[in-house]
This record gives C-alpha cells, sequence and structure tokens, in this order.
C-alpha cells in the first residue's frame, strides 16, 4: 500500500487530470499519455498551441493549426463532400477531390502535413484532416 502522503499531487500534461507522483518532476500520469504527448508535440510546427487552456478529451487527434472550436464535422468522406458542397460549388469541390483523395490517414503516419489538406473559399479558410482510414474532420474558419 502506497502512503499518499508521501506523495506529490501533479497535472498531467496530456489529460489535464490530477495524479500522484513519487518525485516533483513528473509530467504524466501514465506511460502511454507520455508517448502520446511526445507524438503530438512532434506534429506540431507552430511556436503556440492553438486549444491552450481548453481540455479536450484524451485520445482525440488535433490539426495543431486551427483550434478544435473551429470543426464543424467529423465522420466519412462522403458525408465530408456533402458538408463541403454547403461552402462551394460543385466545381470547387471537384478540384479540392484531387488533394483530399491524397491524404494519407494520421494514425498511420502521424504527420499532419500528409493527412491534411486547406481548402480556400471567397468567404473560408478550411481544412481536412484525414485522421483514419474512414473517419475525416473538418475545420472552418471565416476569413
Amino acid at each position: 500500500m502506497v502512503n499518499k502522503s508521501n506523495l506529490i499531487i501533479k497535472t498531467c500534461l496530456f489529460c489535464r487530470k490530477t495524479f500522484y507522483a513519487k518525485r516533483d518532476s513528473a509530467k504524466y500520469c501514465c506511460e502511454s499519455h507520455k508517448v502520446q504527448y511526445n507524438n503530438w508535440v512532434k506534429t506540431t510546427y507552430y511556436d503556440y498551441d492553438p486549444n491552450e487552456g481548453k481540455v479536450l478529451p484524451p485520445g482525440i487527434i488535433i490539426n495543431p493549426n486551427i483550434p478544435e472550436d473551429n470543426l464543424i464535422f467529423q465522420g466519412d468522406k462522403d458525408s465530408l463532400y456533402r458538408k463541403l458542397l454547403e461552402s462551394m460549388t460543385e466545381e470547387q469541390l471537384f478540384h479540392e477531390k484531387e488533394f483530399i483523395e491524397e491524404l494519407t490517414p494520421f494514425s498511420t503516419v502521424k504527420n499532419w502535413l500528409k493527412s491534411s489538406a486547406q481548402v480556400f473559399t471567397d468567404e473560408y479558410f478550411m481544412e481536412v484532416m484525414r485522421i483514419s482510414q474512414q473517419e475525416y474532420k473538418l475545420y472552418k474558419e471565416s476569413w
């Protein structure tokens, strides 16, 4: 039995939950969260975190370029195309499909540059991110 009076209360960098640590330098509640956090850090190419200060459920694959608040869709490819048609013409979508079809699932390559495509319209900046074989995310931001 561990005596909790000798342990230090810390907050996990990945899931933001409180945990008891033996050392003051502990940063993660478990080894899995350490690995996931370090994989996420390697995919971030910007000096800021657009989701900083927000508590997101563990295991969410986020786009390091756009806040999760701008997520307007998550689902399969056919539904994604229907959602994109709400913001663009069929001709525009036809040209964008070429890039979307080439995306590699983030779950495979762990590189958001290979897993996302930017879409520009007169009114919106959008980014499509392929999370897995069957799942896509769509982020939308007004100009």
